[in-house]
This record gives structure tokens, sequence and C-alpha cells, in this order.
């Protein structure tokens, strides 16, 4: 696992932790210090011990990380085992387990821990959707907010066997937003845009995605750009609109740095610069964005701002199948390059996916590497 998705993961962890808190624990040195009680002090130690794995795992120290987890999950601390639960979906510093997975989040389940509840309820959604919706339910009873926007998407689209009920989605995506959610903020956006379970208010979807987007949301960055370009809620504003497309970008948002390539690809609103397209699209090709690989492998084909290279379009294709038209134009390049070509662009994709393996397993090396 790359490093990117162990942050990620871990990010979200330390903030459940924090907010979820852990149980007291007796299991701690005789010594009180600075006049603490001995109920205080376990509290703390404990609190200490728990943040300090977070931190190894942070690193990825998982082996380190490990024993501490595994401890203070015995002792029915419900931060510890969901964490343990992660690493053991995972595979990080123990072995790779979806049956102790499922066992580690039921025994918090059972212990009322609402987001043990959303990470059960994801991992059942193919085999019991049935049993998945109720877990939902229970954890946005118990005032979880990523549950809330559970419900809202299950009640917009009708998923795990529920009936569509717009008003009932937007009841759940407003009860994330009043949590202080983001993503709930978002979704309310959302449905103020297009009327889903209210009426619609163009000025009250906009004023949400912006909140949305400087909070963070990376698809509020592109939809207030869209906002901008259409006068929707807002004044038109093309300059305005190409800002919220490069803030977009530079948090990492592909749709966004492929938006933002095209207009300097084109000249639209900014001035033309082929290189400035190229290096946006290759941004979000390194993310394995389809269209981003599409439309840098257009680039090389035509040799806009840069040296015609089919063998290289050929490569950039292959990793974009799941785009109809980059897969239409791969087949159409196979016809066309030479056998040579062919040759070279095929050992290219090999050793592509060959360094791809390599790093993953330094990576995964790195991670359970002793500190010295």
């Amino acid at each position: 696992m790359n490093k990117t998705i162990r942050f990620s993961v871990f990010g979200l962890v330390v903030l459940i932790t924090a907010v979820c808190g852990s149980q007291i624990i007796a299991d701690v040195p005789d010594k009180v210090v600075n006049d603490a009680t001995a109920a205080d002090y376990a509290k703390n130690y404990k609190v200490v011990a728990v943040r300090n794995a977070i931190a190894k795992c942070r690193q990825g120290k998982y082996e380190e990380a490990v024993p501490v987890l595994e401890t203070y999950a015995k002792a029915n601390d419900v931060g510890a085992t969901y964490i343990l639960a992660k690493l053991c979906l995972e595979g990080l510093g123990v072995p790779k387990s979806r049956e102790r997975t499922l066992e580690l989040l039921t025994k918090n389940v059972e212990d009322g821990h609402a987001p043990s509840m959303v990470q059960l309820g994801q991992l059942k959604e193919d085999d019991t959707p049935a049993e998945a919706l109720q877990l939902y339910k229970m954890a946005s009873a118990a005032g979880d907010m990523n549950a809330h926007v559970k419900l809202g998407l299950i009640m917009e689209t009708g998923k795990l066997g529920a009936r569509p009920n717009p008003k009932l989605a937007f009841k759940y995506f407003e009860k994330s937003f009043k949590a202080n959610s983001p993503i709930g903020m978002y979704h309310v956006a959302r449905c103020y845009d297009s009327g889903l379970g209210v009426s619609p208010n163009a000025i009250e979807a906009t004023r949400l995605f912006r909140s949305a987007a400087m909070f963070g949301i990376p698809r509020a960055n592109t939809l207030m750009a869209q906002r901008y370009f259409e006068g929707k809620g807002v004044e038109p504003d093309p300059v305005a609109a190409v800002g919220w497309l490069l803030r977009g970008a530079q948090a990492g948002s592909t749709e966004a740095m492929v938006l933002l390539g095209q207009r300097y690809e084109n000249g639209d609103v900014i001035a033309q610069d082929f290189n400035r397209a190229g290096q946006l699209y290759s941004d979000a090709a390194k993310l394995n964005d389809p269209t981003g690989r599409y439309l840098l492998a257009r680039m090389y084909l035509r040799g806009t701002g840069t040296k015609a290279d089919p063998v290289r379009a050929y490569v950039l294709l292959e990793g974009a199948q799941s785009l109809p038209r980059a897969k239409a134009l791969f087949e159409k390049l196979s016809n066309e390059l030479s056998p040579s070509q062919l040759t070279l662009a095929q050992q290219k994709i090999a050793d592509a996916k060959a360094n791809e393996a390599k790093e993953a397993e330094a990576n995964e090396a790195e991670a359970n590497q002793p500190e010295k």
C-alpha cells in the first residue's frame, strides 16, 4: 500500500479516536505522578499510549503500534479496537484478515461504537445489504455524521433495497451538515442546486458550495468554477472560475486539473499554454485519472506542444481503458503502430508495472522496518 493511502486511513482514525474517546483501564504503574488521582492517571496513561500507537501508524511503524493496540483492544478500548480492525483490513503490521476485522468491529458495535457500525456496514453492503442498512441507521441514531451521509446517499439512490426518498435524503444530509460535517454541507448544497428533497435555491447552493470548498471538499471547487462560468447563483465571472479550478488543482482534484488543462490547451479565458496544459494532464495521469491520461496521450499523438510520440501515447492509453474514447483510440493506435513500436510500447508498459510492484514492496518493507 502506498504512503498516501496509509495517511488517508489514519488521518481519519485520529479524528474518530479523538471524538469517540476511550475507556479507563486498570493495568497502569502503581506510581502516581503530579498528585493526580489514580483514575485520572490511568486515563492519561491510556490516552498517551494509544496516541503514541496512532503516531507510529502514521509513520508506517505498524509492528511497533500493534502490541499496544492489542493490549488496549483486549481491555475493551473501542478506539484501539477500531484502529486494530483497520490494520487487519489492510494487512498493515498484522496478517490481513477480513474475518478478524469483522470480529473486532462487531465487538465494538456491541459496545455502541458508531464509527465501527459505519465501517462494518461498508463491509457488509455486498453480502447482507439489509444488515448494512440497519448498521447505518444505528450509527445515525447515535449521531454519527458519516452515517447521516451514508443514509442520505442510500435514500437518494435507492441502494441496499431502500426505496428512494428525496425528502428523507435531504434530512439526512442536513443532519450531517448541522453536525459540522463539510461533506454534509456539500451534499446539502447539491440538494439546493438540483431541488433534491427541497425547493431549488441557486444562491444558497452557491453559498454552501463555496463553504464546502473552503473546508477542503475537492469537488466543490470544480462546481464553484462551473457556477462562475455559467452565472448560476452568482454573477458570471470567468476569471474567478479559473481561480476556483486552480484552487481545486492545487488541492489534488484530478477533475480540476483536467478542466484547467483544457482551458490552457484551448486558450479559453486564459492565454494558451501547451506546456502548462500538458503538465496538468500529466499530474492527473500520475494520479491514475483516465481523462488526464487520454488528453495527454492525444497531445503526444498530435505533437501538440511537444514532439509527436505515438509510443508514449499508447502507454498512456493502456491505463485509461475505462474511458470509452480512450479505449477506441488505443485500439486504433494498436493497428497503426509498427511491429517495433508496438514491441517497445508493450515493454514500457511491462517495465512500468514492474516498477510499481517494486515500489509497493519497498513501501511495505519500509513500513515494517523497526525503529533504529
